[in-house]
């Protein structure tokens, strides 16, 4: 299967960028058809499962997220740490940074989970996440996130199997905390 671009501009650049491609692919019938689409483009992002396996308790992470209120949902989501990677930074080094902006806490025994995209039709984030080890005494800082990018964060932490059983209920409802907490316990 072949694909070429045909061209793209950016209509829109603010918090994100929307840029708008025009594509040629071939279809699975073996003809081609000629599409236009709008994609935000992101960047890439990383996302990381704390745990304290002392305690057997993950740590999660409560903020006010603009999508769910926009939709008159309950907008302060159960999430995990997570954040944008800087240009010519490592994931790795985005995940124990962020670990320490947001949740105060150095991550040890990191672990790569796995990649994905959080909605290929339209956007091009891709999130590489993340296990890691820390000690839930002993954090650096109080966290709560970076201030000049308002970021409102609590902290909190509760047992893995509570934190599973949020995940069943649909008490977490994002993905990347879903995903992170499927992958590195979903067996036990």
């Amino acid at each position: 299967m072949h694909y070429r671009y045909l061209g793209k501009s950016t209509p829109y650049r603010g918090f994100f960028r929307m840029e708008k491609h025009k594509v040629e692919h071939e279809r699975f019938d073996g003809s081609s058809v000629v599409i236009e689409r709008e994609l935000m483009e992101r960047g890439d992002a990383v996302a990381l499962l704390l745990y304290d396996p002392a305690h057997d308790e993950v740590l999660l992470l409560e903020q006010f997220r603009i999508g769910p209120a926009a939709r008159g949902d309950h907008p302060w989501l159960i999430e995990i740490v997570a954040g944008m990677v800087d240009a010519g930074e490592s994931i790795e080094a985005c995940a124990v940074r962020e670990a320490i902006e947001e949740a105060g806490y150095a991550p040890h025994n990191l672990r790569h989970l796995g990649r994905y995209y959080t909605t290929p039709g339209g956007c091009s984030e891709r999130i590489d996440l993340f296990y890691g080890e820390c000690e839930r005494d002993h954090p650096l800082s109080s966290g709560g996130g970076v201030a000049h990018e308002h970021e409102d964060i609590r902290r909190f932490w509760v047992k893995r199997e509570v934190a599973l059983e949020w995940v069943r209920q649909g008490r977490i409802a994002s993905g990347a905390p879903m995903l992170a907490l499927l992958l590195a316990f979903g067996g036990k």
